[in-house]
């Protein structure tokens, strides 16, 4: 592949479905705040490094829409590929305020989709919310596995927002859904969102969140309970979705809206990612961490950082950090830090069950970087495979994010033998409006996206 010397502009966070930098401190719980930065004179940010070029117009397919919103709602799509190379694509629609997750198939390698199939059989159970996609994970024998958070109205609660992790199967390849079930519906009364599941090779499901400890007060309205922690929480099914495990507490100090995320493997490995929040006040610290097991989720070590950013801020990026793991065992992970000397985006690997990372490879670096989601996947043959949202919309001296107000092109990365292969021009043909997702199975590596005007679309690269 040929050497260039690139030079990308640093484009604006995603369009709806992040609030970047929106300040939501777990210490006051106030309602999401614009954040304004003084203008900056300096250039604009670029990355400005020698790296090989991804040709993505020769390797991609031209994007294929999956389906079509009629209202400015947000579909938050999400893509798993089987064995045998079927593509499921996952998308929220809202009809007459009623929001519901389908799912579409395809056999031809997304160049076509079967007829949508409604995933929750109760219409409405789904929180209208295009930070988090509701997760697919697929079984052996014809089983797919869909989790989401649901919402209901509760006045005395954050934004009136109570919302409950949601779990449903299909056994028949989703050709249709089991009637869903509450996680943790048994245990004292929780707010979860910011959820992601895996499943390991042994058919083991693994879920992590974000939990939000409540009560019910004197009026019999959900308020939260200060009196319980509130952080990360986890638990697993080992029969398939039938019954999960009490759930367990792996960290009490966590970013409050910053995207949890799982990994899991064969081997007993199971893989918790989060931003922690390190000290207090104008001065806190919040980094990504990987707490880790070796007993199958059983228990879990102390929290490592991926990568001492020192990144203070006093709020919420709404930017988690993904995981997969390759066929030797290693673990691979991609992150956002706005820490003052390094902002951007970055990756990283862990050979020794995520005790500690390889020094962080930029992927999106430069003067000023805004927060954008990155995704990960690891393809038949361990190539690493990124995609992230680029936005265009606010000049890089503008330093003013608010929620829905820019929208994005999608790029694409590999990562092989430790060289970044970094794509030059964006996978969608116009501008994305919500996260992006991407999966690879049996020759195939397919991102999914939404474009501005509600449609989901899919890109394809055949190996």
């Amino acid at each position: 592949m040929n050497k260039a010397i690139v030079m990308i502009a640093i484009a604006v966070v995603a369009a709806v479905g992040i609030s970047a930098f929106a300040l939501m401190s777990s210490e006051s719980g106030s309602l999401p705040t614009t954040v304004v930065q003084e203008p900056m004179i300096e250039k604009p940010a670029v990355l400005e490094e020698e790296i090989s070029i991804l040709d993505t117009t020769n390797s991609f397919s031209a994007p294929t829409t999956i389906a079509q919103s009629m209202k400015a709602a947000q579909p938050a799509p999400n893509v798993t590929i089987g064995d045998d190379g079927k593509i499921y694509v996952l998308y929220q629609d809202t009809v007459n305020e009623q929001t519901n997750i389908f799912l579409k198939t395809s056999t031809d390698n997304g160049k076509s989709f079967s007829e949508p199939v409604r995933v929750n059989l109760l219409d409405g159970n789904v929180a209208l919310d295009g930070r988090v996609a509701p997760t697919i994970q697929l079984g052996d024998d014809g089983e797919v596995y869909v989790t989401w958070a649901n919402s209901r109205y509760e006045p005395n609660m954050f934004m009136g927002n109570y919302r409950q992790l949601v779990f449903t199967q299909s056994f028949d390849d989703g050709k249709s859904f089991e009637p869903s079930i509450v996680i943790g519906a048994e245990e004292l009364h929780s707010g979860k969102y910011f959820q992601h599941m895996s499943i390991d090779g042994h058919g083991g499901i693994h879920m992590a969140w974000l939990d939000g400890p409540a009560k019910m007060n004197s009026t019999g309205y959900m308020e939260k309970d200060k009196s319980r922690d509130r952080g990360v929480r986890y638990t697993q099914s080992l029969d398939g979705g039938v019954t999960f495990e009490t759930t367990k507490l792996i960290d009490a100090n966590a970013c409050p809206c910053c995207n949890v995320q799982t990994a899991a493997d064969g081997e007993g490995s199971v893989y918790v990612s989060w931003r922690k929040v390190f000290g207090s006040g104008d001065t806190q610290v919040r980094d990504m961490v990987v707490a880790a097991s070796t007993d199958g989720g059983k228990t879990f070590g102390d929290p490592v950082k991926i990568n001492d950013d020192g990144f203070q801020f006093k709020g919420c990026v709404h930017v988690g950090a993904p995981m997969a793991i390759d066929s030797e065992g290693t673990l691979h992970v991609a992150w956002y830090t706005g820490a003052t000397e390094r902002q951007g985006m970055y990756y990283a690997t862990s050979t020794d069950n995520g005790q500690s990372f390889s020094e962080p490879m930029p992927i999106l670096t430069g003067d000023w970087v805004p927060p954008q989601r990155i995704f990960i996947t690891v393809d038949n043959d361990d190539t690493v495979w990124l995609t992230w949202e680029d936005a265009t919309g606010l000049s890089t001296n503008e330093k003013s994010w608010r929620y829905g107000d820019t929208q994005a092109f999608i790029f694409t990365a590999q990562v092989i033998d430790g060289e970044l292969i970094r794509a030059d021009n964006p996978i969608n043909e116009s501008d994305a409006k919500s996260l992006t997702n991407i999966d690879s199975d049996n020759g195939l590596v397919s991102i999914v996206w939404t474009e501005t005007d509600n449609s989901v679309k899919i890109a394809t690269s055949e190996n």
